[in-house]
C-alpha cells in the first residue's frame, strides 16, 4: 500500500487545494510507494502567507537563539538517522550504504556548521567623518523560495535551508517531484526541534506550476535553486519581472586531467569515485577524463578493471554501490547519450546498456559505462548526462588539456592529477570553473564555497560566503552634530 503525504504549511500537514495527488515510485522496483499532495498556485499563496506571518518574529529572534535551534535541529535529525536514510533510498534509489554513512550524517553536519559560523557575522563601522557614525548591519532577506534537485534529496535541502534559516529568513521549499518525501520529513523534524511554525514550509507538485508560481510570487524575496541549466534560465527570466535576486547552482560537464607524472594507481582509483559516486548523479562528477597520451592505455586498462567490481543492484543491499536512475525518463536520457557516443565513434570499454539480472529487471538501472577514444566534440562529452557514463580522451600537452577542459558551456569543477603540485596549481589558474581539486575529485566540505561560472550558474552555497546570499547589507548613518548644519553645507552660508 502506498503511503499518503500532504504538503507542509504553517507547521502542519495540509491537503492540497483540490485534493489531488501524484505518485512517487521506488526506482529500484518501479512500484508506487507514495501518493503526494499535488499543490496549486493557491497552495503557494498559503505557504507565502504562513512564511510572511512568521517572518518578523523569526528575523527579530536573537542570533544566539537561532544558532542554538540549528544545533538542536542537527541533533534531532540524527535521532531520525535510519528513518531518513531508508526513506531516501526508497524514493531516490541511492544505495543505503551511502544514505546511512554519508547523506544523513552530512545533513546534520551542515546544520551544526551553520549554527556556529552564523554567530560570527558582523557589520562594519565606516570612517566617513568625525561628525557622524556610519555603520553596516546584515539583515535577513525575508521570505525565500528554495527549489532543490533529486540527486541528493535531503542534502541539497540542508545546504540552502541551514543558511537561510540561521540568518533569519523564513522558507518555502519546492522539492523534486520524483523525490519529495525526505524534504517533507525534514520539515517535520524542524518543527520537532523547535523551529517556529511557518519558518519551514514545503509545497509539492510540478515545477511548471508550483515552482513557477513560487518564483513569480511578489511575497517571495529571493530564490535559491539547484538543478539543470535550462530550468535555471527559466527561473532567471521569471524572477527578472520583479528584479528578484536568485542564486543558481546549475549543471556541469567536468574534466579530470591526468598529467604524465601522475600516480597512475591513485588516478584510476580516484576516477572511480569521481565518475560513479551516487551512480554518476552529481553535478560535479568527472564525466570527461583527459589523460596524457603516455599514460592513456595503462590508465584505461586500470580504470575499466576497477569499474568492473562495482556492484549494481538493490540499493537496500549494503554491498550495492550503483543504484538505479531516479525515474524512467532519466534512465532513457542516459541510454540516449550512450547510443550517441557509439554512433559518434567512441569505443565502448564497459557497460553500455541496462543490466541483465532479475534483481534489476523492474527498476530504472543503467550499467556503469566507460568509453575510450572520446573526443571533445562528441555530444556526450559536451552535455550533462547525470548518470554512470564517462568518456576518456587523450592529450599531448598540458595546455591542450586545459583548452579541452574549458571547451564546454559549463564551468563548475575540474581536477588535476600530478606529483608536481606547482605545475598543478599553475594549471588550476587557467581552468574556468568554480572549484579545482588537485589529486582528488568531489571533495566538498561545509567550510569551502561551492558554485560555478558560465552556464553552471552563479552565487555560492556552503562556507561563510553563503551567508551573504541570504542577507542584505543595510547602511545606517548617525549624525553626531549638535545642530543641523553640516560641514559640507557651505552653500548655505
Amino acid at each position: 500500500m502506498a503511503d499518503t503525504y500532504k504538503a507542509y504549511i504553517g507547521g502542519e500537514y495540509v491537503d492540497a487545494t483540490g485534493g489531488e495527488t501524484f505518485p512517487v515510485d521506488n526506482p529500484a522496483t518501479g512500484e508506487v510507494i507514495a501518493q503526494v499532495a499535488k499543490c496549486t498556485k493557491a497552495d503557494v499563496d498559503k505557504a507565502v502567507e504562513a512564511a510572511q506571518a512568521a517572518a518578523m518574529d523569526w528575523a527579530m529572534t536573537p542570533q544566539s537563539q537561532r544558532s542554538k535551534l540549528m544545533l538542536k535541529l542537527s541533533q534531532v535529525l540524527m535521532q531520525h538517522h535510519e528513518e531518513l536514510a531508508v526513506l531516501e533510498t526508497q524514493e531516490h534509489g541511492s544505495p543505503i550504504r551511502k544514505t546511512m554513512g554519508f547523506d544523513v550524517p552530512q545533513c546534520a553536519d551542515f546544520f551544526e556548521y551553520f549554527s556556529g559560523v552564523s554567530r560570527a557575522m558582523t557589520g562594519e563601522t565606516l570612517p566617513v567623518g568625525p561628525w557622524c557614525t556610519s555603520l553596516t548591519v546584515r539583515e535577513p532577506v525575508g521570505v525565500v523560495g528554495l527549489i532543490t534537485p533529486w540527486n541528493f534529496p535531503a542534502l541539497m535541502v540542508t545546504w540552502k535551508l541551514g543558511a537561510a534559516l540561521v540568518t533569519g529568513n523564513t522558507c518555502i521549499i519546492k522539492p523534486p517531484s520524483v523525490a519529495p518525501l525526505t524534504t517533507l520529513k525534514l520539515a517535520e523534524i524542524c518543527t520537532e526541534a523547535g523551529i517556529p511554525a511557518g519558518c519551514v514550509n514545503v509545497i509539492t507538485g510540478p515545477g511548471d506550476t508550483v515552482g513557477e508560481a513560487l518564483v513569480a510570487h511578489p511575497g517571495v524575496d529571493r530564490i535559491g535553486f539547484t538543478g539543470d541549466t535550462s530550468t535555471g534560465k527559466r527561473i532567471m527570466n521569471v524572477a527578472s519581472a520583479s528584479a528578484k535576486p536568485v542564486g543558481l547552482e546549475l549543471g556541469g560537464n567536468n574534466a579530470m586531467i591526468v598529467l604524465p607524472d601522475a600516480d597512475l594507481e591513485a588516478a584510476a582509483e580516484g576516477a572511480i569515485f569521481a565518475s560513479f559516486f551516487n551512480s554518476g548523479q552529481v553535478c560535479a562528477a568527472a564525466s570527461r577524463l583527459l589523460v596524457h597520451e603516455s599514460l592513456y592505455d595503462a590508465f584505461v586498462e586500470k580504470f575499466v578493471e576497477k569499474a568492473k567490481s562495482l556492484r549494481i543492484g538493490d540499493p537496500m543491499n549494503p554491498e550495492t554501490v550503483i543504484g538505479p536512475a531516479p525515474y524512467a525518463a532519466q534512465r532513457d536520457k542516459v541510454l540516449y547519450y550512450i547510443e550517441s557516443a557509439k554512433k559518434q565513434g567512441a569505443k565502448l570499454m564497459l557497460g553500455g546498456g541496462t543490466p541483465d539480472a532479475s534483481e534489476t529487471a523492474s527498476g530504472y538501472y543503467v550499467e556503469p559505462t566507460i568509453f575510450a577514444d572520446a573526443t571533445n566534440d562528441m555530444e556526450f562529452m559536451q552535455e550533462e548526462i547525470f548518470g554512470p557514463v564517462v568518456g576518456v580522451a587523450r592529450f599531448s600537452d598540458p595546455m591542450e588539456a586545459v583548452a579541452m577542459a574549458n571547451d564546454t558551456p559549463y564551468g563548475l569543477s575540474a581536477s588535476v592529477w600530478t606529483t608536481d603540485l606547482r605545475a598543478g596549481l599553475g594549471l588550476a589558474r587557467f581552468l574556468k570553473v568554480g572549484t579545482v581539486w588537485l589529486n582528488e575529485h568531489l571533495m566538498v566540505f561545509c567550510e569551502t564555497p561551492w558554485g560555478g561560472c558560465k552556464q553552471s550558474g552563479f552565487g555560492k552555497d556552503l562556507s561563510t560566503m553563503v551567508l551573504d546570499e541570504y542577507t542584505h547589507v543595510k547602511h545606517i548613518y548617525l549624525d553626531m552634530n549638535e545642530g543641523p548644519v553640516k560641514p559640507w553645507y557651505g552653500i548655505l552660508k
